[in-house]
């Protein structure tokens, strides 16, 4: 990964006026930077990323989200993964099959890295802020 590691900015959940979808609106700040892969092909050197069982992909550079809302009893209400997060701002909608009005939930957003847990933000809010 880059020298700065990547970091959630914000997180802001806008409840749509139906009361059942939630629009998640993620900043992210320190993504790698998108760049070319350029390989030269000199005879006889080893080639990046091959091993005699075959070739090896590196790792990507790029972090893992997870969306969520979660109600007052802990119990995810809405979902989605991001895999290989690449995007400065995103904005995607999650939908409540069971919207409750007076339910306290809970936006939050998890990112990871390989098998770590870089940050984790939460956001408290109410369907009734809508209205």
């Amino acid at each position: 990964m880059s020298t700065k590691q990547p970091k959630i900015a914000s997180l802001n959940p806008i409840v749509f006026p139906d009361k059942r979808r939630v629009l998640m609106e993620l900043a992210v700040e320190n993504l790698p930077t998108r760049s070319a892969n350029v390989l030269l092909d000199i005879p006889g050197a080893p080639k990046p990323g091959s091993s005699p069982s075959g070739p090896v992909s590196p790792p990507s550079p790029y972090p893992n989200i997870e969306l969520a809302i979660i109600d007052s009893r802990g119990k995810t209400a809405a979902a989605t993964f991001i895999v290989e997060h690449q995007e400065p701002l995103v904005h995607l909608t999650l939908h409540l099959r069971q919207p409750d009005m007076a339910e306290q939930y809970v936006a939050r957003a998890e990112m990871i890295y390989r098998e770590d847990v870089l940050q984790v933000v939460e956001v408290p809010f109410t369907l009734a802020e809508a209205e």
